[in-house]
């Protein structure tokens, strides 16, 4: 079966469904050696912020940071997401966070709904959740017990 580039996915949303997409994404393209079976590589940083798109591809890898801050229409991030560095998805409607996380910086979750830790979570760095109910429903020490119970870490502290 062929898989469907990431330009004929974001043309796709952008004809068909009137979305604006950033320019920059024209440089996304398939990934087909990675050892996690991710389809889609962005190499450098992707910066999103207050761009009215609802979805992302599934198996993106971002080599740099990702940066998703106010894309209000957005619900759910892609499943097996890989950003290298910083996730930023503050002021979004994302209401969970997908199994098997992998974020090799920070991970700034501020003013999001998410009320769940997903498994095997992985933050290379730090974990921002204020002004979340992860914030009001959990101590940082009982957010460490879960993610590692679930097979992830957080190396640095959770603010």
């Amino acid at each position: 079966m062929k898989t469907e580039t990431i330009e004929k996915i974001l043309n796709f949303l952008k004809e068909k469904e009137g979305k604006k997409i950033p320019e920059r994404w024209n440089i996304v393209e398939k990934f087909e050696n990675h050892p996690d079976d991710i389809q889609y590589k962005y190499e450098g940083d992707l910066n999103i912020n207050n761009k009215n798109i609802t979805k992302l591809p599934n198996d993106l890898y971002v080599d740099g940071m990702l940066d998703l801050d106010g894309c209000e229409q957005l619900t759910k991030l892609p499943d097996k997401l890989y950003v290298g560095k910083t996730l930023s998805i503050m002021k979004t409607n994302i209401e969970e966070l997908p199994d098997n996380l992998y974020v090799g910086g920070n991970l700034f979750l501020m003013e999001v709904s998410i009320e769940e830790i997903p498994n095997n979570l992985y933050v290379g760095w730090n974990l921002f959740i204020q002004d979340t109910p992860l914030a009001k429903k959990y101590t940082d020490e009982e957010i460490y017990k879960i993610v590692a119970s679930t097979g992830g870490e957080i190396v640095g502290n959770i603010f």
